[in-house]
């Protein structure tokens, strides 16, 4: 059954506020950011040294997980976020997270786009599950960068 707007919107905002919680969890400050034509959804900081990291939300309760990634980052130098989180709420509702640096998710974009090099696509990028398997649960990689 295809999705209306509102379902996209409120399934994007539920992931949005799910790794807030996650990353509180960890002690990390999370904030999301305002707007319709927002450059990341989450800022994250660590209050006791003033470092602060950018991320990009993609949620989806499907196997295929739309990340408009060469759209939008057109060359290695576009400015990017410094982390994309990929939530996947599975059948029984529940929230899995994969965490990606911004390299790593071009190179995942990549190898599902058959590309050897960093270039502009028509259409519109997505990733599969399977593909981003090996990065569930690794919020420590902001929990690094942050220190």
């Amino acid at each position: 059954m295809k999705k209306t707007q509102s379902q996209k919107h409120f399934l994007g905002l539920a992931g949005e506020y799910s790794v807030c919680a996650e990353l509180a969890k960890n002690e990390i400050n999370a904030s999301l950011t305002i707007g319709n034509h927002k450059a990341v959804d989450i800022i994250a900081t660590n209050s006791n040294n003033n470092k602060a990291c950018f991320i990009q939300v993609k949620a989806s309760d499907s196997t295929r997980i739309v990340t408009g990634f060469f759209q939008k980052y057109k060359t290695v130098e576009t400015p990017h976020p410094d982390f994309w989180i990929i939530v996947h709420f599975d059948r029984s509702n529940v929230a899995h997270f994969y965490v990606l640096t911004h390299q790593e998710m071009g190179k995942v974009q990549m190898e599902r786009n058959g590309m050897t090099e960093w270039r502009e696509v028509n259409g519109v990028d997505n990733v599969l599950l399977d593909s981003i398997k090996n990065y569930e649960n690794s919020v420590y990689k902001i929990c690094n960068h942050l220190k």
